[in-house]
């Protein structure tokens, strides 16, 4: 297993070894590249980069480091997901969520969701890609490619995360809520508000515990997994974004887009283990 960031500003993509975190690469990109996102095929060993600044979708072989293709979508693009052999890409400027082939890139469909799709998250279990957007959260059927149901809200989506064993979706918003909906009626059965901007959101199952990086108060929130209480706090002292959990849900990893630096917790006690620095303002962490 690797450990992937994208680091926004030094237009760069660090690759960590695991478990000791050693930085073993950091690839430098062209300069109009600027990855916020990612996704990685591990099978065919190949990076997609989606670039907000220019509308560009980036194909980089791991092997060799260098970009081996790229595809004009155009629009500010953020989220990328690859799901049973088509890449889903969330363009914030057309409001759209781009389909393409995998293999062959090209274009699958486009499918009109409402204003601003940041993020999103996909349920391969049911063929279901949820978006949230700035006044709606939208479902659509990646099978059929349509709009599966939407619902519209008076907060502003733009984070999501799926819970697939309770089947809730879990949504921050910029409004400083945590909005969770049942994932099969999409209806609201809680929110929270005992953050400032809360970014993303990850879960450690063993521990009953759901970790929310709030970047406007620079930690990480920790909750009962089973009330949502809130349960405390880790001080990042710098600007969490990114979270990604071990698969053995040991170690919580958060992109600190201040100190440029991956930071390592103990899931156990909350300890920071260590910190890594890594190019600038890294958002997405991967561990594949």
């Amino acid at each position: 297993m690797k450990v992937y960031i994208s680091n926004y500003l030094s237009k760069s993509i660090s690759i960590l070894e695991y478990p000791t975190f050693e930085v073993e690469k950091e690839i430098s990109l062209e300069d109009n590249i600027y990855p916020h996102h990612i996704c990685v095929d591990k099978e065919k060993n190949i990076m997609y980069i989606p670039s907000s600044s220019n509308g560009i979708l980036y194909i980089l072989d791991m092997s060799t480091h260098n970009i081996i293709e790229s595809i004009s979508i155009g629009g500010n693009l953020s989220q990328i997901a690859l799901c049973s052999g088509e890449l889903f890409i969330s363009n914030e400027d057309s409001d759209s969520i781009y389909i393409l082939d995998q293999d062959t890139l090209n274009p699958i469909g486009v499918i009109g969701v409402d204003e601003m799709p940041h993020g999103f998250d996909f349920d391969e279990s049911v063929n279901k890609l949820y978006v949230p957007c700035a006044n709606s959260i939208v479902c659509i059927d990646t099978l059929n490619k349509c709009i599966d149901r939407k619902i519209s809200t008076d907060f502003k989506a733009w984070h999501m995360k799926i819970d697939k064993k309770k089947k809730e979706i879990y949504t921050s918003t910029l409004d400083g809520k945590l909005i969770i909906l049942d994932e099969t009626s999409m209806r609201i059965i809680n929110i929270i508000d005992e953050f400032l901007l809360p970014v993303q959101v990850c879960f450690n199952y063993s521990s009953k515990k759901v970790y929310v990086a709030d970047l406007g108060y620079k930690s990480i929130k920790i909750l009962d997994y089973d009330t949502g209480k809130y349960l405390g706090c880790i001080d990042v002292n710098g600007n969490p974004q990114g979270l990604e959990i071990s698969k053995d849900e040991k170690l919580l990893l958060v992109s600190d887009t201040q100190k440029n630096s991956v930071k390592i917790y103990d899931t156990f006690n909350n300890k920071l283990i260590k910190e890594v620095k890594v190019g600038k303002e890294p958002t997405t962490i991967l561990c594949v």
